[in-house]
């Protein structure tokens, strides 16, 4: 597994218990709000699998008078996240979090889209023989 998926996998399942949450973009009619595990990152340590930097995007998407539910599933996500240590293969340290808050208009009804974009260090765990 790479640090990628175990991230993935790992904030995933915090989502999955607060709202409907999908690895892509759900059909037109997918009820708001719902949440969406999008874009990863991870950057090796030159020369070496061991140790490097990882990062996750997860977007939060509701209709605008869902203002106050979207802002519960983003600070629901954004304390949970902090607190992520690694499960599988990987120790991940939380280093920081961007949040956005953006209007969106691509349906027809005004829409609130937030983006969380988490950042982790990694180190891979040592296995035990």
């Amino acid at each position: 597994m790479t640090p990628n998926h175990e991230l993935f996998r790992l904030i995933y399942q915090m989502a999955e218990a607060k709202a409907p949450t999908f690895d892509f973009l759900p059909e037109a009619g997918t009820k708001y709000p719902f949440i969406y595990i999008g874009e990863n990152t991870a950057q090796e340590a030159q020369n070496n699998d061991l140790w490097g930097t990882v990062g996750q995007t997860v977007h939060i998407y509701a209709t605008r008078v869902q203002r106050a539910i979207l802002d519960d599933i983003s600070a629901y996500l954004e304390t949970l996240v902090k607190n992520i240590s690694g499960k599988w293969e990987y120790n991940l340290n939380h280093t920081s979090t961007d949040k956005q808050i953006i209007p969106d208009n691509t349906d027809v009804q005004p829409l609130l889209h937030v983006v969380l974009d988490f950042s982790f260090t990694y180190t891979k765990k040592e296995k035990n023989n």
